[in-house]
């Protein structure tokens, strides 16, 4: 234990030896700072005549959370050119080929390619119950794959000319110390999970394939397909945020890249109940800073998925849902 966290200091300070774009603590805490600070405006202000007047200005909770993003990078360009004198037209093609089509990419998706919008491209939403009211989290699940891995990899190989592998995709030593992920999931399920599961917030929110319930029922066949398309979706997001925008900018911003990255990964949890977007500032980080270690996103992809399977099935458990065959 005492050797791997030696390591992982070790490779702190191997990135730092790198980055092009000195590392900064107060940019570093700024980052943490506003995401913590959004999200929790954004809780304040849910449901008072703050939020139903935003509303009524098309700044509904997707736009809003769009807009808190932009504006967190933003912010973030700003620190840099006040505190490191670097304005962004400084910064590499490739870092601002990555950010920009990060802040693109992930706008799209919220307005186009979440559960909510398939009344958009559909007409209407199917009723709940079975694979029929799944039908919209499929194509959430397919969304997500369209605009997390599939153009981001267009972007790395035809614009940046660059390899999928190089941006967390690669296997090699994906696996070692694999004992670490396992401390924390383990950790997390037993302590978080099991206490979170016995609060209303929790369970008004998960299980996400409580769509499928039918009379208080769940078909095992429908949930062993949730739970594949599940890890999909959670590989998906991996590869964003721990893949493709982490390594796309660390070979220039170095350790600063782990606090940018996690900006806009705090403020996509807006919605689902604070202390869990609240712990995604932590957890992002330990992830980001797991992955930039292994050269690798798809541990802390299983680690992910295990957890938020966990979640699932205490709802499922607490919401005295039965499993049939």
């Amino acid at each position: 234990m005492g050797t791997y966290l030696q390591s992982l200091v070790d490779s702190w300070t191997e990135l730092g030896r790198d980055e092009k774009v000195p590392f900064s603590p107060a940019i570093a805490v700024s980052m943490v700072l506003y995401s913590a600070a959004a999200s929790i405006a954004w809780y304040a202000i849910k449901g008072t005549p703050v939020s139903i007047a935003l509303a009524s200005h098309g700044l509904g909770r997707t736009r809003l959370v769009i807009c808190l993003i932009w504006l967190g990078a933003a912010l973030f360009f700003g620190l840099l050119w006040w505190l490191r004198k670097t304005p962004p037209w400084r910064l590499s093609c490739q870092t601002l080929v990555v950010i920009f089509s990060m802040l693109i990419f992930l706008s799209v998706f919220w307005l186009y390619g979440r559960r909510g919008s398939y009344a958009y491209w559909f007409g209407s939403r199917p009723p709940w119950g079975g694979h029929q009211g799944m039908v919209p989290y499929y194509f959430f699940v397919a969304s997500s794959v369209l605009a997390r891995i599939l153009l981001p990899c267009l972007v790395i190989w035809v614009l940046l000319r660059g390899r999928i592998r190089d941006f967390g995709y690669g296997f090699k030593d994906a696996t070692r110390q694999w004992w670490i992920y396992g401390i924390l999931v383990v950790g997390v399920v037993l302590v978080v999970v099991f206490y979170a599961s016995t609060l209303p917030a929790f369970l008004r929110k998960y299980p996400w394939c409580k769509q499928g319930v039918i009379d208080g029922t769940l078909t095992l066949d429908l949930l062993l397909i949730y739970s594949v398309l599940s890890f999909v979706f959670f590989v998906s997001g991996e590869a964003f945020w721990r893949g493709f925008l982490l390594f796309g900018v660390a070979k220039e911003l170095g350790r600063l890249s782990l606090f940018f990255m996690v900006m806009p990964y705090v403020l996509g949890h807006l919605g689902k109940p604070l202390p869990e977007t609240l712990g995604a500032i932590l957890a992002g980080l330990v992830l980001g800073g797991l992955a930039l270690h292994h050269r690798s996103f798809w541990l802390g992809a299983v680690s992910h998925w295990f957890v938020a399977m966990s979640m699932d099935l205490a709802a499922l458990y607490r919401r005295g849902v039965e499993i049939i065959f």
